[in-house]
C-alpha cells in the first residue's frame, strides 16, 4: 500500500464533470475522503486549478480540504527537483518549444517535481506516449525520472473505492 498520492487536478475535475458526478455517484466522493484521507496530497498549484471553477466541486473541496494533506510553498528538495526536471525537459529534442514552455508554466511540472522529491505516486488521467512532441505529459516525465504514476482506476482499487 502506498503512503501518499499526489493527485492531478484533472482527476478531480474529470471525475466531477464526466465520470462520477456528485448527484449520480456520491459514494465515489464519500469513499475518496474516507479511504484517502491524509494520503491524498494536494499541492498549491493543483489546488488553484481545482478552485478555478464556480461549481459544486469547489464547494466540496473547500469542505473536505482539511482531510487532505495540502502543501504550500515548495521546500528546497522540491525546488532542486523542479530545476533538474525543467532543465532536462528544456534540453530535450523530443518536444517543441511551445510544449516545453507550456509544461513549465502549468501545475503538471510542479506535480512531477513534488513526485520526484517526495517519492510519492502521482495520480493522473494522462497516458504515456513515447512519440509525443507537442505536449509534455506527466507519465513521460515520470518515466524519465523514475517516479511512480497510476491512473484513476488503479487509484480507486488501491483506496478500495467501490461503486
Amino acid at each position: 500500500m502506498r503512503d501518499k498520492y499526489l493527485v492531478d487536478a484533472s482527476v478531480f475535475i474529470t471525475a466531477h464533470r464526466q465520470r462520477y458526478p456528485f448527484d449520480l455517484a456520491p459514494s465515489f466522493w464519500e469513499q475518496l475522503v474516507e479511504n484517502g484521507a491524509y494520503r491524498i496530497v494536494i499541492i498549491r498549484q493543483v489546488e488553484k486549478e481545482i478552485q478555478k471553477g464556480d461549481d459544486i466541486l469547489v464547494e466540496w473541496y473547500k469542505k473536505q480540504r482539511s482531510k487532505f494533506t495540502v502543501l504550500g510553498q515548495p521546500g528546497r528538495e522540491v525546488l532542486q527537483s523542479y530545476k533538474k526536471m525543467i532543465n532536462s525537459i528544456m534540453a530535450s529534442k523530443q518536444y517543441t518549444q511551445s510544449a516545453k514552455d507550456e509544461f513549465a508554466s502549468k501545475a503538471d511540472s510542479w506535480l512531477c517535481a513534488y513526485g520526484l522529491a517526495l517519492g510519492a505516486t502521482i495520480v493522473t488521467l494522462e497516458t504515456y506516449d513515447p512519440e509525443i512532441r507537442k505536449r509534455v505529459k506527466i507519465p513521460n516525465v515520470c518515466r524519465q525520472f523514475g517516479t511512480e504514476y497510476i491512473d484513476l482506476l488503479q487509484f480507486m482499487r488501491e483506496l478500495k473505492i467501490r461503486l
